[in-house]
């Protein structure tokens, strides 16, 4: 198999995490536009709800994820790439797309499992990264 392809769900991660960015940008720009807010100063406790959701999600995208980059990177390095990683990242991005559709408009069960399954995930990973440098 080529290595490089365990790149994908990295590149895939990162165009998630790039939704993000978009989303929150219309939030707030609908915010103003609809005069929620008076300015475009957005400090904690004080921006419409929907801009707030997607802020903490955007800084959630900072968190968990950039384990999963440090562990394909990792991986890719020692040539560690087989069906088995390709699969688990691939798992660990549809579970990072469940958690993103469960912070911004789903009920909160569907970001907490989503969540768990994604740090299972990224656990995985590392565990078997270890598993190979040994």
């Amino acid at each position: 198999m080529l290595k490089t392809v365990i790149f994908w769900p990295a590149i895939a991660q990162v165009a998630l995490i790039l939704v993000g960015y978009v989303y929150l940008f219309c939030a707030r720009l609908a915010a103003v536009g609809s005069g929620a807010v008076t300015s475009t100063d957005f400090a904690p406790g004080e921006e419409p709800a929907e801009s707030a959701a997607g802020r903490r999600h955007l800084a959630n995208q900072f968190e968990l994820p950039m384990l999963f980059f440090v562990v394909i990177g990792f991986l890719f390095l020692i040539d560690g790439i087989s069906i088995l990683e390709l699969a688990l990242a691939w798992l660990f991005v549809a579970a990072r797309l469940l958690h993103t559709i469960g912070s911004l408009k789903g009920p909160l069960t569907l970001r907490h499992s989503s969540f768990f399954a994604a740090f299972l995930l990224v656990v995985a990973l590392w565990v078997d990264l270890a598993i190979r440098i040994l």
